[in-house]
């Protein structure tokens, strides 16, 4: 070898250790990891070396990934992607797939990351890549995860676990760990969820994985929120904190100041609680990001609300309403840019054809926005419900074929749809009204689920979702699109675009109907809220403080009400109890019977308590899920026993007007004391909580009970 090729290859070796040094420090520092993917970047290009060049873009769109730059991520990955293509290095090209999918996921382009993950899925397996196709799998079910479709989500992260112990990769089977953890906590199976959270705390430690500890502090943080063991919570989302600084990652630090947030308001520490809600809000506008400000705003606006600060409630509402718009209007320009570049890259693909009609589509799409932003302006400028009906109308054609429109708006006293608007072919029909209990009713349906409905052969089609076809009131529409109203996560009422002729709405419709239903849902709220102010407000507050399935008081209520009780009951040398009551094995319920009759159970036994009260003076709330607390005053810890097997001996009424099979049965904890200055009021709380857990030990169908003389301050 003459001295000029062992220079380009002495240079080649050290630009591969920069690599490598690149990925190693990618969950430690990025901006070390983005340091050396620079450098590497660039003694690449100057000694002429595309493999390297290729990986070097890699790194860096990964880094920039991580760090919330999704444009520099994004252009890094693609170049990665062209020049990799171009030389054929499959190995370099798989990788910058997956790198583009991860920025659509988290920017959450789903469609997109979809395609990305595919391909690079097809391509790894295809040439035996077994560690990218452990980290397509894992992260295919981070899709899935964020679709809430959780059993596949389980599936993938279990397949990506399977994978890395047959090729011994450590750390990736520490990500599937964490993963499957955080789908445990989503459904709600604490054990589950502490068991893998805690095997990726555990490799985190010992490989020191910065990163990998951040993300996974953040998960134990939530965990012990979810148990309700806020000082643990708070204790895991700091270390995270430290961790995120370390790392770098301005992302998953911003969501760690969101839970601490959320953590310190459920400790019912205000002033702690705003602080990280402003810092996680000053780093969502470091970050940069626009998905991010929806979900601040949100968060700042429900805290605010909570503490009846009207002015700064209604601020930070405006800004979620206009950010959410700004995202929308981001997601469409990005899909349209993803499918331009899928099109110049189609030799590669083998998809030429279907990128350019899906492009064609999407820029017409966005053209349509122009259309869609002055429908939405004109209905939200004024307060008159007719002049919205009328804009909508009036413009709606121009988007899409509406030869018949329908609002709904929900009518509390009828527990009913109530349709006063309703147009075919240009003629506004009479009212009429659709019981939610319709189970032949697409519009009911759709807002019972909470979901949009594109159809486009009703005859055909029907049976996914109805339990028959109704009669029509005017022709037959073959053609129907249906979407529900919501403002501020409640649904309001429900909107329908419907056509004579079958198949005439696609997917791009059906997210300009989405779109149209959120400017109207808001346009509705609107000049709903233009109405008294006094009585509006008197509303919210007895909305706020009630539960919204069974009627009976929530936990904000509760916890005012127990300060009362307790002062109460402290002044007065009075023993105090407390009752925490829990549906038996109520998963069974939904998953055998479904979601709607696992509500009725839950609304069964929340009206059992209510009419079982002693007097006036107990109070019943929902505490959660399945599970009700009671503040029985004035109350000794026999008087308590007595009544809790009075509630549970009442069941009999609840379970023989259900009409199911599978007996409804409760589990119950009772703690019971004289308060003093001394003594800590969530003690109690706590205790009667532990006495639940022990009721579940010994078999379920039962309550366990403690009397404190004297408790700890905790």
């Amino acid at each position: 070898m003459n001295t000029e090729n062992k220079e380009v290859q002495s240079t080649k070796d050290y630009v591969e250790e920069l690599i490598k040094n690149a990925h190693d420090a990618e969950q430690r520092n990025t901006e070390e990891a983005l340091k050396y993917s620079l450098e590497a970047l660039s003694l690449a290009i100057e000694h002429d070396l595309p493999r390297q060049i290729a990986r070097s873009y890699v790194r860096i769109g990964r880094c920039h990934w991580i760090n919330g730059n999704f444009d520099e991520a994004i252009d890094h990955l693609g170049e990665a992607l062209k020049l990799s293509d171009e030389i054929q290095e499959t190995y370099a090209k798989v990788d910058a797939l997956i790198g583009l999918g991860n920025v659509y996921i988290t920017i959450e382009t789903l469609d997109q990351a979809v395609t990305y993950y595919n391909n690079a899925l097809n391509i790894a397996e295809e040439y035996g890549y077994g560690d990218l196709v452990a980290k397509i799998l894992n992260n295919m079910g981070t899709l899935h995860e964020e679709l809430k479709n959780y059993s596949v989500a389980l599936d993938y992260y279990q397949k990506s676990l399977n994978k890395t112990i047959e090729i011994a990769d450590i750390y990736g089977q520490a990500i599937a760990n964490l993963n499957m953890g955080n789908v445990y906590m989503s459904l709600g199976n604490i054990v589950e969820a502490m068991k893998y959270i805690t095997k990726a705390i555990e490799h985190g430690k010992s490989d020191e994985k910065t990163l990998l500890l951040a993300h996974a502090y953040h998960s134990m943080g939530l965990l012990y929120q979810k148990k309700k063991e806020y000082n643990e919570s708070v204790n895991y989302l700091l270390l995270g904190v430290k961790k995120a600084l370390e790392s770098k990652d301005l992302y998953i630090l911003f969501r760690i100041d969101i839970e601490l947030g959320n953590t310190y308001d459920l400790m019912n520490q205000f002033d702690e609680a705003k602080q990280y809600y402003q810092k996680a809000f000053m780093r969502s506008q470091e970050i940069g990001m626009d998905e991010l400000m929806p979900r601040i705003y949100e968060h700042m606006a429900l805290f605010y609300e909570k503490h009846h600060m009207e002015e700064e409630t209604l601020k930070y509402y405006k800004a979620y309403y206009k950010a959410s718009k700004d995202v929308e209007e981001n997601r469409r320009r990005e899909r349209i840019n993803s499918i331009d570049y899928q099109s110049r890259l189609s030799d590669s693909l083998e998809e030429t054809k279907i990128y350019r009609e899906l492009s064609n589509e999407l820029r017409k799409s966005y053209e349509s926005m122009h259309v869609l932003s002055t429908i939405g302006q004109a209905m939200t400028s004024t307060h008159k419900l007719d002049d919205i009906f009328e804009q909508l109308y009036d413009n709606v054609n121009l988007l899409m074929n509406a030869e018949g429109l329908y609002v709904g708006l929900f009518d509390e006293k009828e527990n009913a749809l109530r349709f006063d608007w309703y147009i075919e072919k240009g003629k506004k029909l009479d009212s009429f009204t659709l019981s939610l209990d319709n189970q032949k009713s697409w519009m009911v349906w759709s807002y019972l689920n909470k979901q949009a409905i594109k159809i486009n052969d009703i005859e055909k089609e029907y049976k996914k979702y109805i339990k028959g076809l109704a009669a029509t009131r005017g022709e037959l529409m073959h053609s129907a699109m249906y979407a529900p109203l919501m403002v501020e996560g409640e649904v309001i009422g429900v909107f329908s675009i419907q056509a004579k002729e079958k198949n005439v709405y696609n997917d791009v419709h059906k997210d300009l109907l989405q779109t149209l239903a959120s400017y109207l849902a808001i346009a509705i709220k609107n000049a709903t809220k233009t109405k008294q102010l006094a009585k509006l407000n008197e509303m919210l507050k007895e909305k706020s403080e009630h539960d919204g399935l069974t009627g009976i008081p929530n936990r904000r209520l509760f916890d005012e009400i127990y300060e009362k009780l307790w002062t109460q009951s402290l002044n007065n040398e009075e023993e105090l109890s407390v009752m925490i009551i829990d549906i038996d094995n109520f998963k069974d319920f939904n998953d055998q019977y479904g979601h709607l009759i696992g509500d009725e159970v839950v609304k069964s036994v929340a009206e059992l308590l209510s009419k079982q009260k002693r007097d006036h003076h107990d109070f019943v709330a929902r505490y959660g899920g399945d599970e009700f607390i009671a503040i029985l005053p004035n109350s000794t810890k026999e008087d308590a026993e007595i009544f809790a097997n009075k509630l549970r001996e009442s069941l009999l009424v609840v379970n023989e007007n259900l009409d199911i099979d599978t007996k409804v049965t409760i589990s119950i904890g009772i703690a019971s004391m004289v308060p003093s200055v001394d003594e800590s009021k969530q003690k109690l709380i706590y205790t009667a909580d532990n006495q639940l857990y022990l009721s579940k030990a010994n078999g379920k169908d039962r309550s366990s009970s403690i009397r404190f003389e004297h408790l700890n301050k905790s």
